[in-house]
C-alpha cells in the first residue's frame, strides 16, 4: 500500500496527474460559454486531459502553443471521447476532429495551421453549433500575442 501511494504521489508530483477542479478560466467560442483549464507550457499540452474519467458538459481545456503550425495530439492515458476545434492566431475556427480513446495509437492532425486546441467532450462543437469561422474569445490574461 506504501509502494502504490508512492508510485501516485511521485506521478502526481511529476505532472502526469491532472487533479480534478484545476483553476477553470471562462473562455467563449461563438455564443457558446466554455470553462477551460489553460495549458500554456509543453508540460501542461503533453498532460492534457489525461487520467481524467469524466468533465462537466461545458467544461475543457484549451492548449495554447508558442506559435502557429500544424498541431498533433494523440489520446495516451485519456479515457473521455473528445472534440478538438483549432484556432488560428486570430482566434478563428479552422477545424475540428473528433478522438477516441485508443492508448495513444493515433495522431491527430489539425487541417491547417494552429495556435490554439480546445478539447472538448464528443458532440460539444455540434451542440452549440459551433462552424468554421466562430471565434473563440479569451480573456487577455491568457492571450498568446
Amino acid at each position: 500500500m506504501v509502494r502504490l501511494l508512492s508510485v501516485f504521489l511521485l506521478l502526481f508530483l511529476s505532472g502526469y496527474v491532472m487533479a480534478d477542479g484545476d483553476d477553470l478560466v471562462s473562455l467563449r467560442v461563438g455564443e457558446a460559454r466554455v470553462s477551460a483549464t489553460i495549458a500554456m507550457d509543453e508540460e501542461a499540452r503533453r498532460q492534457g486531459l489525461m487520467w481524467r474519467k469524466s468533465m462537466a458538459r461545458d467544461e475543457g481545456i484549451l492548449l495554447i502553443y508558442p506559435s502557429e503550425g500544424i498541431i498533433r495530439l494523440w489520446m495516451l492515458n485519456t479515457y473521455i471521447p473528445l472534440d478538438v476545434g483549432f484556432f488560428d492566431r486570430h482566434g478563428v475556427l479552422v477545424g475540428t476532429v473528433s478522438m477516441e480513446p485508443d492508448g495513444g495509437k493515433r495522431l491527430h492532425n489539425s487541417p491547417r495551421p494552429a495556435m490554439y486546441a480546445l478539447e472538448m467532450n464528443r458532440g460539444w462543437f455540434k451542440r452549440n453549433k459551433i462552424e468554421l469561422g466562430a471565434r473563440l474569445q479569451l480573456p487577455k490574461s491568457v492571450k498568446n500575442n
